[in-house]
């Protein structure tokens, strides 16, 4: 194993160009698939995951193979691999060429571009790091408070758990908001549900809520989620990325609403509970400082507009229509912009012959290690 320096400095602008770029083919790819495929939303989740978790682990390889292997099997090869190595973003790498020269506009420009990327790179682990600490602290602040199910809880659990297997232990209530009521934790998978939603409820909401939550415990949504939300924040800068991401946990929040209507029959029933806990607060009382905008999907259901899942279980009884709400102009094309700078530059990477060397070199690895 050898350590090519240079490259390893302009890893982080290699890694996002390749992932913008791969982000961006699997965005069309996604789209076209979710659009023309006609498949069942669980159909859809697992289409838009992979599309969300192959790119940047696609990036990944070429990165780090051209970053820490060489060849090994004849000197000739490990020249050429070397030489390959070094050239790759020659002008963008001329800060960390050691060539002794004195600084020059070119090392300048390595400097302010390759240090931009490496701070990209460093903001996006630090929402990450942020992202999995806020959820933590949610969890822990949470768990002195929770209670087990009142009877009339309990007997939801008996009604659904007879159309729907379900672990009747992971259920609790809380005195939260009716918007909070939502399956978290990380070490401990749990269905937090709020005092004033169960005694506020009829039956038949109650039960669509219990099935609902029960479907997301099933589906392990949770631990997804963290990992969906994960990359969104990694690569905060992309929009492919935050369209694939709100696309999975909208097709989530479907599928779990399907399985609610199949296990009680009452897509009315899920829709006025829907509509029961949006009017209600947000804002957990007594927090001292508020969740990162990122963590929010862990903790209530807004993933998915009201709207539109009430007005979709109005479709399964009524055959209304659906409508989204508009995002912001700056937000998009900037996101947009974004993306399509940085797939350039991943592009013009994919097409040197350095990239191939790289490949050729993950693959040799991976036939050392295996037996």
């Amino acid at each position: 194993m050898t350590l090519n320096l240079p490259l390893l400095l302009v890893s982080a602008l290699f890694f996002l160009a390749l992932a913008s770029a791969f982000y961006l083919a699997a965005w069309i790819v996604a789209a076209a698939a979710v659009r023309f495929g006609r498949f069942p939303h669980v159909g859809n989740k697992r289409v838009l995951l992979t599309a969300l978790i192959l790119p940047p682990l696609l990036a990944a390889v070429p990165t780090v193979s051209g970053a820490t292997l060489k060849h090994s099997h004849a000197a000739q090869a490990l020249e050429h691999h070397s030489t390959a190595c070094g050239q790759l973003f020659t002008g963008l790498a001329a800060a960390w060429k050691f060539t002794g020269s004195g600084a020059s506009a070119d090392n300048l420009l390595g400097v302010l571009v390759n240090g931009s990327a490496w701070l990209l790179v460093g903001s996006g682990l630090f929402l990450v790091l942020r992202l999995v600490r806020a959820t933590l602290a949610l969890e822990n602040g949470l768990t002195p408070f929770l209670q087990p199910p009142s009877p009339r809880l309990s007997r939801s659990l008996g009604r659904v758990g007879q159309a729907l297997p379900l672990d009747a232990g992971r259920f609790h209530e809380c005195a939260v908001p009716a918007t909070y009521s939502s399956v978290l934790g990380l070490r401990r998978l749990r269905c937090v549900l709020s005092h004033e939603f169960v005694a506020s409820a009829t039956d038949e909401e109650l039960d669509a809520v219990v099935a609902h939550e029960a479907s997301h415990i099933r589906a392990g949504d949770v631990w997804i989620t963290l990992l969906v939300s994960a990359l969104g924040c990694l690569f905060f800068l992309l929009r492919p990325v935050h369209l694939l991401a709100r696309r999975w946990r909208e097709e989530a929040e479907l599928t779990c609403d399907d399985a609610a209507v199949r296990a009680t029959s009452q897509p009315l029933a899920l829709a006025a509970a829907i509509l029961r806990a949006s009017g209600m607060p947000v804002a957990l009382p007594g927090r001292r400082r508020a969740l990162p905008a990122v963590a929010m999907s862990f903790t209530n259901e807004s993933a998915c507009s009201v709207t539109k899942r009430v007005e979709r279980l109005m479709v399964q009884a009524q055959n209304a229509s659906l409508t989204d709400a508009p995002e912001a102009t700056l937000k998009v094309w900037g996101g947009w912009l974004t993306t399509l700078l940085l797939a350039a530059v991943g592009v013009a990477a994919m097409s040197s012959p350095q990239l191939i060397c790289y490949a050729h070199c993950s693959l040799e690895a991976v036939a050392h290690l295996l037996p």
